[in-house]
């Protein structure tokens, strides 16, 4: 294995050097290094006599490089390729390395047509292909945004689109007539091969057309349609998920002076499974409105949206979060060898328990941490407004950021009473350096994150649901691109609600009956250095303490001591 891994290194470091000097101008490179260790320590009281299992401390790290190489063998065409080396701590010599292949992808323009192939970043609207991202990281402070960044990378995840495999094109048409413009893009993708025995492939087709029909107005479509392909498996059944949505977009100013434009959107749904005797074939409808306008470096936007009981469209409904996914620090924990489950630490600080493959049914999720839209603007069942105000300057030192929704079910769900959904978010980002003349820099962000749930009724029925996340983080500037970081996460959630089960059509089948009371806290301290923009050093202390005040003698609370290293080439 040793010289395996070492013939193949050479081999790639000599070949790139090579290449580079025979045709410098035609290869350019990218991509990303990092060096991560972290040290995890069981902590709390009691360790002695509640947990005689679990290690009371564990250590685990990594140093990696992301090469990124491009190569345009001719002029408007572009190769490009991403190849992983790592190397986990406590491995020399070859040994616990691995070389892979992250991506590759080949793109271009032919007679004014582009054109993609390999792995592609694909998206469309928030209702028929959208990344969402995931729950509990709006208006995050600063100085956790190394955990996210780290999250976002290890999965693909880029401004809300999914990456897929498969070929895509698309062009413009100036018309020069009563069109202006007509723009065209259109996908094809892979989403699941055939499996022995089991369930046939799946693919997934999406095009888009926008017609400019003047400065002020566009009109246009999305199409998706996911669906399997029943010859390439020996089962009788397919799948099928066509979406097809229309949008109106009107753009002006107010006033001759505040840019603003209108968004209206509407679609329909349908899924069932072709030869299938039993399976349902449901239709959905949904509608959002969208004004949004910009009043010098602030926005504000007011959005009114339906999406009925049925509407399913698997690329806007799918999770990032797996909640059935086991975490990887300390998954058992206690003299009970109890399965922890994905919590507040695990959201914010672990890869590996996040999705990066579409699903044809709707993901299982927690209340707990997104009961308002679980599944993204596209959540079945909801109808509300919903206002959100950013980047807002009260003062050159001080801005702020503001956000609210609220809806209702469509149909109440194992009753007649509707839940009403309430959300709510504020953050603010306060330059105390400005505000008092001094020459070093210190910024201070909080923010607040809160859902309330309500249901009226009878006992059975009534549902009082509530939790808050409080968020602050201090950056200090103590010397040059040195600064001392720490902020803190406190978590809460109390009240009732019902978690929902659902058989293979999505149908659902019954509700059980969950209570709450549990609160988590994150604080994280140390020092981060900026060699370079691109280019930093962190070494900080973490505490988490996750309790559930229902069961108490199931407290979970750890310390981590992390080094990270991270430079984008």
């Amino acid at each position: 294995m040793k010289n395996k891994f070492l013939n193949i290194l050479t081999i790639l470091l000599l070949s790139v050097v090579s290449l580079h000097a025979q045709i410098k101008s035609k290869v350019w490179y990218d991509g990303n290094a990092r060096v991560m260790y972290d040290r995890d320590v069981l902590t709390g009281s009691n360790l002695d006599q509640t947990d005689t299992v679990s290690t009371r401390s564990n250590g685990k790290g990594f140093s990696k490089i992301d090469l990124g190489i491009h190569f345009n063998p001719i002029k408007d065409i572009e190769i490009s390729s991403s190849i992983r080396l790592q190397n986990d701590f406590g491995g020399m010599w070859g040994n616990k390395n691995s070389v892979t292949l992250r991506s590759l992808s080949a793109k271009g323009v032919i007679n004014n047509i582009r054109f993609g192939v390999g792995d592609l970043f694909l998206k469309q609207s928030k209702y028929t292909l959208y990344n969402y991202s995931q729950e509990l990281l709006g208006y995050e402070p600063n100085v956790f945004n190394f955990y996210k960044e780290y999250v976002n990378y290890e999965n693909h995840y880029m401004k809300n689109y999914w990456r897929l495999q498969g070929i895509q094109t698309n062009f413009s048409y100036n018309m020069y007539s009563f069109l202006e413009q007509i723009d065209v893009d259109a996908f094809s993708s892979r989403i699941r091969g055939s499996q022995w025995l089991g369930d046939p492939e799946l693919l997934m087709f999406g095009s888009t057309v926008l017609i400019r029909l003047n400065d002020k107005l566009k009109i246009g479509s999305h199409y998706i349609n996911t669906f399997e392909i029943k010859s390439t498996s020996n089962t009788d059944v397919s799948y099928y998920n066509p979406v097809l949505t229309a949008k109106v977009i009107y753009s002006d100013k107010l006033y001759e002076k505040y840019p603003f434009n209108f968004t209206f959107e509407g679609g329909t749904s349908k899924r069932g499974w072709e030869g299938d005797g039993f399976a349902p074939e449901t239709k959905g409808t949904f509608f959002s409105s969208l004004f949004k306008s910009k009043i010098n470096n602030s926005s504000i936007s007011f959005a009114f949206k339906y999406v009925d009981t049925d509407f399913r469209s698997i690329g806007a409904q799918t999770r990032r979060l797996q909640y059935l996914s086991s975490p990887t620090s300390y998954p058992f924990y206690s003299n009970n060898y109890t399965q922890r489950t994905i919590s507040l630490l695990d959201i914010m600080t672990d890869p590996n328990v996040y999705n990066q493959k579409l699903s044809t049914s709707l993901m299982d999720y927690n209340p707990m941490y997104s009961a308002v839209l679980p599944y993204g603007d596209a959540t079945p069942n909801r109808i509300g407004p919903q206002i959100n105000v950013e980047n807002i300057s009260i003062t050159d030192y001080l801005t702020v950021n503001f956000n609210a929704k609220y809806f209702t079910e469509v149909i109440g769900q194992g009753t007649t009473k509707k839940r009403d959904f309430y959300n709510g978010a504020f953050s603010t980002k306060f330059l105390v350096n400005k505000m008092f003349d001094m020459s070093m820099p210190i910024v201070f962000e909080a923010g607040i994150l809160s859902e309330n749930v309500q249901r009226e009724g009878s006992s059975i029925e009534k549902i009082s649901f509530k939790n808050n996340l409080i968020s602050g983080g201090l950056s200090i500037g103590v010397y040059d691109n040195l600064n001392i970081i720490c902020g803190a996460k406190i978590f809460t959630a109390k009240g009732n609600e019902y978690l929902i089960e659902r058989n293979s059509y999505d149908q659902i089948i019954d509700y059980n009956s969950i209570s709450y009371d549990s609160e988590e806290t994150i604080l994280i301290g140390g020092l981060q250095y900026f060699l370079d923009n691109d280019m930093y050093i962190t070494m900080q202390y973490n505490h988490f303490n996750v309790l559930d005040k229902n069961n108490l003698e199931d407290e979970f609370s750890m310390g981590r001591l992390i080094f990270m290293f991270n430079m984008n080439l």
